[in-house]
């Protein structure tokens, strides 16, 4: 069990969000509260439209909460500038996303640098850690591909190398197997277990049932209201 196991990473504490569309008011997730531990796989899950996507974009402070307190790695995020939240995401959290979001003419490798070279780490740091992310996820081998050259599973654990590659407590996946073959779902939950239990707090949205049994928690979200399930509860599959 990693030293850090239990430490709180995130937490959401009466976070709500309301969209203002003309004189009508939507509310995207009513006040929640949330702790996601270094350690952990925490899954949410729940239909589309339901809210979780805006709880995760909560935790990954793309947005502010309507009412409420986010905070991330030690910091109260509601009250800072938008330049201050980039410093903090690009800092303590990485993303995965279901469309990869990999920049087709560079290699593997070359897609793995790219935060480092945002932070302005020096190259020859900058190439170790990204040899060493990629070796987390079992794609060394790949490190010269194109994309267009690897299959989903492959280009997903390129992504995933990519969000670990600036060493980020927080980890935030949204929909990272929708894309993927169900072996490749495998590999994929496989990858992201196993950081998990190396130290990080991971988030993962979904609305696929089947990954249930690769987390440690489950918080089922619907309608705007977020729930932690007990183990072994019959979940919504819908």
């Amino acid at each position: 069990m990693p030293a850090n196991a239990g430490r709180v990473v995130a937490e959401v504490r009466g976070a709500s969000k309301v969209f203002q569309s003309g004189d009508t008011k939507i509310t995207a997730l009513h006040p929640t509260d949330l702790v996601l531990r270094a350690g952990e796989l925490l899954l949410i899950v729940g239909p589309s439209g339901s809210g979780k996507t805006t709880l995760l974009s909560l935790l990954g402070c793309v947005i502010y909460p309507s009412t409420g307190e986010v905070i991330v790695d030690g910091t109260n995020v509601t009250h800072l500038d938008d330049r201050a939240l980039a410093r903090l995401r690009l800092r303590s959290i990485g993303f995965v996303f279901q469309s990869f979001n990999l920049v087709m003419p560079l290699t593997a490798e070359e897609n793995v640098l790219m935060p480092l070279q945002l932070q302005g780490v020096p190259a020859d740091e900058a190439r170790d850690r990204a040899a060493h992310a990629l070796q987390l996820v079992n794609m060394s081998h790949r490190r010269h591909s194109l994309p267009r050259q690897m299959s989903g599973g492959e280009q997903q654990r390129i992504a995933i190398a990519r969000a670990l590659v600036t060493e980020p407590p927080l980890m935030l996946c949204d929909e990272p197997t929708a894309a993927l073959d169900p072996k490749s779902v495998d590999v994929v939950m496989q990858e992201l277990r196993q950081l998990a239990q190396q130290g990080k707090a991971l988030a993962v949205v979904t609305h696929d049932m089947r990954l249930v049994p690769f987390a440690d928690r489950v918080v089922q979200v619907a309608n705007g209201q977020a729930q932690e399930q007990l183990p072994g509860a019959d979940l919504d599959h819908h």
